[in-house]
């Protein structure tokens, strides 16, 4: 049986986790102070580990979005349903892998199998919430207050297609690797295909 509570609980069980894996993208950081020298500077050692910290605020900046984005798409749901719960297992599932994807990239850099993991880890998130918006759109007994219409998913598909793109690309060329990402920050995009959708 379906209940407000259930889906409270949910919800709050799919935030924990969020903030479990955001929390673990710092813990590489701190073992750094461990395994520093005694005579080793702070500038030494921020310079020597750059590529941990700017993975560090990738993947911050990459979970903080994500999770924006499912926050605002939660905010609709009134109710649920097994399709739901499962897309947002497989949406979790993208965002427990991201802390390991990050220890990677600080490894690997721009090994290929190192960006494919990386941007196909957050392209697999955005598709997730693409479903996720779809299924709000699609199936009005989802949403609170079911008799209003909801906003049309096009901005969502356009952003997780420039992902799958910028997934493609980087993998395939060296050159690009997690600069694809840019196309993450697809706002001015979702919103001039929100702007349009309104219009027609």
């Amino acid at each position: 049986m379906q209940t407000e509570r259930g889906l409270d609980r949910f919800v709050t069980f799919l935030d924990a986790v969020v903030a479990i894996a955001i929390t673990l993208l710092v813990l590489p950081l701190a073992e750094l102070l461990d395994g520093a020298g005694e005579d080793a500077g702070l500038g030494t050692l921020l310079a020597d580990e750059a590529p941990q910290f700017g993975a560090f605020l990738l993947s911050f900046a990459v979970i903080a979005r994500l999770w924006l984005i499912h926050h605002r798409l939660v905010e609709t749901v009134g109710a649920y349903d097994r399709a739901f719960l499962h897309t947002n297992l497989l949406w979790i599932l993208t965002i427990v892998v991201l802390p390991f994807a990050t220890q990677v990239v600080a490894a690997y850099g721009t090994d290929r199998l190192a960006v494919a993991l990386y941007l196909g880890t957050v392209a697999a998130s955005s598709c997730c919430l693409t479903v996720l918006g779809l299924l709000l759109w699609r199936r009005p007994r989802l949403r609170r207050g079911a008799d209003r219409p909801a906003a049309p998913p096009w901005p969502s598909l356009v952003a997780s297609a420039l992902l799958v793109v910028a997934w493609l690309v980087g993998t395939l060329v060296a050159a690009v690797h997690y600069w694809g990402l840019l196309l993450f920050l697809s706002g001015p995009v979702e919103a001039a295909v929100r702007r349009r959708t309104a219009a027609a």
